[in-house]
């Protein structure tokens, strides 16, 4: 069984090098979790980017429009597309290992129902302040009518050690980087995530990541990385407020 290293959050800000920025996460990732393993980057892309396009012609591609390869100092690197979607209820819905496009401003159970329809992972990732009131109503209703278990919850590495979330015990959670739109803050690419283990062909990977996906959701997966100290979480969070 092969170990599989997920960032299952990564955006690529316009203006980065995308397979530098890519192929130095990778060194991070296995620097970070030790051991061979296969580093695997799961784009979350907003309206109006596509940067996982952009890889095509550095990329190796695969029978799926939604997966590539890279190749870096004699390693693998697999890439997936997918995308954010801003629901009416302001609520982040990722569709991953997709490469369906899905608009803004639609109601989050349109969504996520539109979203499934495609076959992608559904994760509902946490951020500060948008599972609080109305939003983290709709996000337990959410998960209450998901009978099946197909929508997962997401984490992500700039949520502060000091900050629990309790809903993360009814759900797989998917762990990813989520790099702020911010000067050097995609060095955090590949330093928070999931491992899980399986086999991954070559020509369907994001076939085989999905269903290797679902599987873990009955039992589970591991962490790496970190999450953020107390001073890296108010500086990020400065910084953003004064580009904003």
């Amino acid at each position: 069984m092969r170990r599989i290293l997920i960032d299952a959050h990564v955006h690529l800000h316009p203006g980065a090098d995308p397979v530098a920025t890519l192929t130095a996460a990778h060194d991070r990732m296995v620097g970070m979790a030790g051991g061979e393993a296969l580093s695997l980057f799961m784009l979350a892309e907003q309206q109006g980017h596509d940067m996982f396009d952009a890889l095509r012609p550095f990329a190796e591609a695969t029978d799926e429009a939604e997966s590539l390869w890279l190749r870096h100092d004699g390693a693998d690197l697999l890439v997936l597309a997918g995308r954010q979607v801003i629901s009416a209820e302001r609520l982040e819905v990722l569709a991953l290992a997709t490469d369906a496009h899905f608009d803004d401003g639609l109601p989050a159970r349109d969504l996520v129902s539109a979203m499934l329809a495609q076959d992608a992972l559904v994760i509902l990732p946490w951020g500060i302040g948008k599972w609080l009131g109305r939003r983290g109503n709709l996000v337990d209703r959410l998960m209450r009518d998901d009978g099946e278990g197909r929508l997962l919850l997401g984490d992500i590495g700039s949520r502060p050690v000091f900050w629990p979330v309790s809903r993360f015990g009814a759900r797989l959670v998917l762990r990813g980087s989520d790099p702020l739109p911010l000067v050097g803050d995609d060095c955090r690419i590949g330093t928070y995530g999931t491992i899980l283990q399986g086999e991954v062909s070559r020509d369907r990977p994001a076939r085989d990541i999905r269903a290797l996906v679902r599987l873990a959701a009955e039992g589970g997966a591991t962490a790496f990385g970190r999450l953020a100290s107390p001073l890296a979480f108010l500086s990020g969070q400065l910084r953003l407020r004064l580009a904003s």
